[in-house]
């Protein structure tokens, strides 16, 4: 009798929360997700840039001037999906009557945490190619005072201050904030407003600070083929997956297929002028330096 629980949704759904739940650098960075990717739409993805639009004023006992109307362009920066990212295992008579807890243990965790790897792998080449800042000064004594200069550079660049600050720091660097003076780590568990998180997939020496939209991963799952029987392209919790499951009577074994289209692309950072118009300035949300 086949087992109700392991429909393809439910089994693509518990894949793709498996990838995103667990995810370090790829869950600092902005997120574009769809389901399913539709064939002939090409394999570059608009990602929107907020638009603006400017205030206007008249005296408050006026009554008789119009009111100026404006309109809101947003923009839009193409990103690449460049790798259809998979894991394929092959499974025994054996596995074919598993319940849908054991299924994830034994087959889905491992292929989840595969297809995780290579976000995170992505998102830290991607930080990595990020230009190195001169002129950033930094102390193993006194780590602290780099993140300074790195939030005025982001200050400088454009970033508001009501945009949350986010730093990836190697093995390194996070040891020397561990034992820097009493108080790197404010009170809130931040550096100098910068929420840090440890990378060991970053250079021991390298420090990237960055807001969200500084960097863009764009996910999407492609489209069951018409002659797959059991599968599945769902969105869930911060990851887009298809699962697949095919039987080979030949071999009397079922193959489990998981797949997403990814691109991780650095992003412009969209400055509002206040006038109405946006800059995008090239790589303005993110400062990487290294520290020797």
């Amino acid at each position: 009798m086949p087992n109700s629980l392991l429909t393809p949704e439910n089994i693509a759904k518990l894949g793709a929360t498996m990838v995103g739940a667990d995810m370090n650098l790829g869950a600092l960075v902005s997120r574009d997700l769809e389901s399913e990717f539709h064939a002939g739409t090409g394999t570059s993805v608009k990602v929107r840039v907020p638009g603006a639009i400017a205030a206007q004023t008249k005296p408050v006992s006026d009554s008789t001037t119009p009111l100026v109307g404006g309109s809101i362009e947003e923009q839009f920066v193409l990103v690449k999906l460049t790798d259809h990212v998979y894991d394929s295992a092959i499974l025994s008579e054996g596995d074919l009557d598993l319940e849908v807890t054991n299924f994830g243990v034994q087959v889905l965790m491992p292929q989840a945490r595969a297809i995780q790897n290579y976000v995170e792998r992505a998102v830290a080449a991607t930080m990595s190619a990020t230009p190195v800042t001169t002129g950033i000064t930094y102390s193993k004594a006194t780590p602290a005072k780099a993140f300074t200069q790195l939030r005025k550079q982001l200050r400088d660049n454009g970033v508001g201050t009501d945009t949350p600050l986010l730093a990836a720091v190697g093995s390194s660097v996070y040891g020397d904030l561990l034992d820097g003076p009493v108080g790197t780590f404010d009170e809130s568990g931040t550096v100098r407003g910068f929420k840090v998180v440890e990378s060991t997939r970053l250079a021991p020496n390298e420090i990237v600070g960055f807001v969200r939209n500084a960097f863009a991963l764009v996910v999407r799952a492609p489209a069951v083929p018409d002659g797959a029987p059991y599968g599945a392209s769902v969105k869930a919790d911060n990851f887009a997956l298809r699962h697949i499951r095919a039987y080979d009577p030949t071999v009397a074994a079922d193959r489990s297929l998981v797949s997403a289209f990814v691109g991780v692309q650095g992003m412009p950072l969209a400055v509002d002028k206040e006038d109405g118009t946006v800059d995008l300035v090239e790589n303005g949300g993110a400062v990487r330096i290294l520290t020797s």
